[in-house]
């Protein structure tokens, strides 16, 4: 049995060779490390924008203008409209932006702030309760105090550069994610040349196959993920860790491309697919960028976990809980994918 694993492992490492395989994971991780290390900036901004219409200007106003003054100060996104309507088609042309409509009716002062629709309720909540403590507190009125709790006092957390903050996407997205492009290319090639029907005419089992596969896509993440975070964060990373969810992580997305390629006999047939899961997995990297984007359906697509779960092992918070959440969520899915991954190719290789 392991000689037959050796060497089906062996054939697919020469098939990955000769098509190219380590070369494109090598020369997009270089790629990655030095657009970070040289093109990306260290600092950009990426508070929102926001537009606000005051309906009329009177003096029972002073307390918010003074609020919005300071925020001015503060943060130079911050622009007045002269209508409803502009405050509207401006929102509408800015993804990343918020309204306030401040209106005085019967001289007491009525804020409205609009949405995009996509915020965190929590986020809302906040902005909404600084708003109005900031206001309460220009017009002299004093708010009960506010009980809060520090958590890991004594460690100090660093602001993370922006161009680092790439990292953790990075490795999502080509030592993981690359995976799931390149194990579905070679079973289409495996397909279209025999080469499958031919090792089952062999005592070869379904498990042998599938995992030669399966460790040849956790072996190129390897490399991917070595030479990106060792170029760019150097020994400041808990490797440990790091290759423990790599590893995981690249089973993970090898089971999902042999799912996916078990049900076409070649790439054209499963192009439509592949373009379709690409993207949804794709969507919560606008929620690790932009956070106050997080709609629950982000939240059920396993990219958002698989996020933070590495921006917390590079840039370590004292929140093990996202770690262990995120490995545990993969062992299990590796469980019962490869358990699934069995079945189909005995279904649709087999007895083909």
């Amino acid at each position: 049995m392991f000689k037959r694993f050796c060497t089906l492992l062996k054939k697919d490492l020469k098939i990955a060779y000769r098509n190219f395989f380590f070369l494109i994971v090598v020369a997009t991780a270089l790629l990655f490390a030095a657009l970070t290390n040289y093109v990306f900036p260290q600092k950009i901004n990426i508070e929102p924008k926001v537009f606000y219409y005051i309906e009329d200007k009177s003096s029972s106003l002073q307390a918010v203008n003074r609020v919005i003054e300071k925020a001015k100060l503060q943060n130079n996104k911050i622009f007045e409209v002269n209508s409803i309507k502009e405050l509207e088609e401006k929102m509408n042309r800015d993804f990343n932006s918020l309204g306030i409509i401040i209106k005085n009716p019967s001289k007491k002062p009525e804020i409205e702030f609009i949405f995009q629709g996509h915020e965190n309720q929590k986020i809302r909540n906040a902005l909404l309760l600084s708003f109005k403590q900031e206001i309460l507190k220009n017009m002299n009125i004093s708010m009960p105090e506010v009980l809060t709790e520090t958590l890991n006092k004594y460690r100090v957390v660093e602001e993370i550069p922006f161009n680092k903050i790439m990292i953790p996407a990075f490795i999502v997205m080509e030592s993981i994610l690359l995976g799931y492009f390149l194990i579905a290319a070679l079973i289409f090639m495996e397909k279209e040349e025999g080469t499958i029907k031919a090792l089952f005419v062999a005592p070869a089992k379904i498990t042998e196959y599938l995992f030669s596969k399966i460790i040849l896509m956790v072996i190129l993440g390897i490399i991917s993920c070595l030479i990106l975070t060792l170029l760019t964060m150097g020994n400041t990373v808990n490797y440990f860790w790091l290759m423990i969810y790599l590893v995981l992580g690249s089973i993970a997305a090898a089971l999902l491309g042999l799912i996916l390629a078990s049900f076409f006999d070649n790439i054209s047939q499963a192009s439509v697919w592949i373009i379709a899961v690409s993207v949804l997995f794709s969507l919560p990297f606008l929620s690790y960028f932009y956070p106050s984007f997080t709609p629950n359906l982000v939240k059920v697509i396993p990219t958002y976990y698989l996020l933070f779960t590495a921006k917390e092992i590079i840039f370590p918070t004292g929140n093990s809980g996202i770690v262990w959440t995120g490995i545990m969520g993969l062992v299990i899915f590796n469980i019962i994918g490869f358990i699934l991954t069995a079945k189909l190719y005995e279904k649709y290789l087999l007895w083909e």
